[in-house]
């Protein structure tokens, strides 16, 4: 169904690392005396998502083994997790070997309050002008995560690498009935940085990450926060 969609491809390459057990003035500090001298380009602010996945989780099963072709699809969007949600974004994040691409799609105000039924969601779609390629594709997933975390942005002095510093993660497990998104899961230990790039500054991606004196990590926050909220399950 997307291959039929004329998407021109921009891949980049994401390197994430976790900072454990550490105070986030060192962390913070770390980034800001780094050679590459990051700066700070946006003012810090607070980023919410709700992951769509397979009543098999096919995404997180795919992602936790580490497919090289995978994908991962959430609804975007900052400020205020809960009441009125206003500029939400679907976003297509689609993994090819070590590159990345991401597409994104405008979507309707909507409301998240406890209560909240995945038949809210199918509406938002069908009202939201989406292409029919992906709208196929939507009907076949439902909610399964909801996550929340603040997020600071740097940008390196040559303007080739972007990195963000996240904190303060926050997971509500959902599913395609009822949410009353009462039972939050919280990592309050640990931080996750993301340093970005094209593909045309790999060669010297090397010098950048060797500075950063932390666990490279390929786990995601989704699939930390599925863990997260079902420890029990059987994965």
């Amino acid at each position: 169904m997307l291959d039929q969609l004329n998407i021109a491809p921009n891949y980049r390459y994401e390197r994430k690392f976790t900072a454990q057990n550490t105070e986030r003035a060192f962390v913070l500090e770390q980034i800001k005396r780094h050679p590459a001298f990051f700066r700070s380009i946006f003012q810090p602010r607070k980023i919410n998502n709700i992951y769509l996945d397979t009543d098999q989780l096919k995404f997180y099963d795919n992602n936790k083994i580490g497919i090289a072709t995978r994908k991962k699809i959430r609804i975007r969007w900052y400020g205020d997790t809960f009441g009125n949600i206003q500029n939400p974004k679907l976003e297509y994040k689609l993994k090819s070997n070590l590159v990345g691409d991401k597409w994104t799609f405008d979507l309707n105000d909507f409301n998240l309050q406890a209560g909240f039924e995945s038949k809210t969601l199918i509406a938002l779609f069908e009202q939201s002008n989406l292409p029919e390629p992906i709208l196929a594709d939507l009907r076949l997933v439902k909610p399964s995560l909801l996550n929340t975390y603040h997020r600071s942005y740097f940008l390196s002095a040559d303007g080739n690498y972007r990195l963000t510093f996240d904190e303060k993660m926050n997971y509500y497990r959902m599913s395609q009935s009822v949410n009353y998104l009462m039972e939050k899961h919280q990592d309050l230990r640990n931080f996750i940085i993301e340093l970005k790039y094209g593909i045309e500054h790999d060669d010297l991606v090397n010098n950048i990450a060797k500075r950063l004196p932390y666990r490279l990590t390929k786990s995601s926050k989704y699939v930390n926060g599925i863990d997260l909220t079902s420890p029990t399950q059987d994965k």
